[in-house]
This record gives structure tokens, C-alpha cells and sequence, in this order.
């Protein structure tokens, strides 16, 4: 058989041009286009309302509404004007009476005031000028939190109570940690399954206080 010389020479690099192909595999890798947020269209309000355009108070995710803006409230003698959330991420303006219980003015039962926030500053029914503010109260680190449903009331009490060295009127007792005994090691790794603790020596004893923060309390 006759070969041209030329083909003889082209053959090597024919050779070489067809095993630079990689082999087809049975993996296919598929690059998928990063996720693309499409903005919304522009809000059309009418009827006085006004365009919001917020996140939402959960997700963070860009939210768009139209709403009529609140009228300014005026609240009567006695009362302070203040915003109550009636459902979730809602938010509404009311008034709230000047010595409302849940206003924390002092921190009792043994807490200490680590916090003070302002409700409102500005002049009430009447002219008159003022500031109400409220503190936020916790327990020495030393202590343990005694949540007590008093005689008569429809909510707990929360008392500061020493963690050792009981005070008069007051026994030393062991709290265990029931949840750690189910769950995995790897959470409670760093929290004790005992605890020691005071508490009053009588059941149906409530602990009494000096008149200071941060008192230590006794069980007379």
C-alpha cells in the first residue's frame, strides 16, 4: 500500500490534536445564576395616604404599602401619650395612665437597676412639663431568680435570692437540672446539673427585704 508522505507527517499531529479532548464523564456540573430580586412596582396611593416602603420586622425582607398617617393623639389629665403593638410588626398610638403598674420607677425584691429608658418627655394635658421613664431591673449575679405567684394576684413575682450563705429564716436546697439529664452532652457541657440554693424555711413564706437596692433578704 502506498502512503503519501505528507499524510505520514500529519499523522503524529493528528494524534496529538484528537487526546487533547478530555474523556466525557457521567458527572455533569450545572452553575446555577445567583438569585435576582425584582423590585416592585412603584405604589399608587390615593385617599390621602402616603407610600411606606420598609422591611418587614421579622424577615428583613423589603416590604411596600400605602397608609394614612395617624392623627397626632391628645390624651386627657392623668394620661400620657405612647404607641401599643395590637398584633405583630403593628404598631399603634394610644395613651397610658401616669401611674401605670407595669411603669417601673424603682427596682424591688432585692434587683438592681442596670437600665433607664425614657417613655415619653414633653408636656402633658394641662401644660404640664415632664419626663417619664422606667428602669430595668435584674439580680446580683451571685443570686437565683424566685418566681412566686402571690396570694390574690393573677402574675408572678420575681424575687433576688442568695445562692449560699442563707440569711436567717432561710434553708439551703438543691436545684437539678432536669433538662440536662435528657439532653445531648455537647449542650449542657458547661452548665452543672446541681445547683444550691436559699429558700424560706416555711412554705407559703415570701422573703422581706431592707429598704435598699440590692438588699439581701431574709425569711422573717
Amino acid at each position: 500500500m502506498y502512503l503519501n508522505p505528507q499524510a505520514l507527517i500529519c499523522l503524529p499531529l493528528l494524534l496529538s490534536t484528537a487526546i487533547a479532548f478530555p474523556q466525557q464523564t457521567g458527572t455533569v456540573t450545572a452553575y446555577k445564576a445567583p438569585a435576582m430580586i425584582t423590585p416592585a412596582a412603584r405604589l399608587r396611593c390615593s385617599g390621602g395616604q402616603i407610600e411606606i416602603y420598609t422591611t418587614d420586622c421579622t424577615r428583613g425582607t423589603p416590604v411596600s404599602y400605602c397608609s394614612k398617617p395617624e392623627p397626632p393623639v391628645k390624651c386627657p389629665q392623668g394620661f400620657f401619650p405612647s404607641a401599643w403593638h395590637p398584633d405583630h410588626c403593628m404598631q399603634r398610638s394610644t395613651c397610658f395612665p401616669l401611674d401605670a403598674a407595669w411603669i417601673t420607677t424603682e427596682c424591688s425584691n432585692g434587683a438592681l437597676a442596670y437600665d433607664t429608658s425614657t417613655l415619653y418627655e414633653g408636656t402633658l394635658a394641662g401644660g404640664r412639663s415632664t419626663v417619664i421613664s422606667t428602669v430595668s431591673c435584674s439580680c446580683a449575679e451571685d443570686q437565683w431568680y424566685s418566681m412566686t405567684l402571690l396570694e390574690d394576684s393573677a402574675t408572678y413575682d420575681i424575687f433576688c435570692m442568695p445562692s449560699s450563705y442563707c440569711p436567717p429564716g432561710m434553708t439551703t436546697s438543691v436545684s437539678f437540672n432536669d433538662y440536662c439529664v435528657t439532653a445531648p452532652a455537647s449542650i449542657c457541657s458547661d452548665v452543672s446539673m446541681e445547683t444550691n440554693l436559699c429558700q424560706c424555711a416555711y412554705a407559703g413564706q415570701t422573703p422581706v427585704y431592707p429598704e435598699y437596692p440590692g438588699a439581701v433578704p431574709t425569711g422573717f
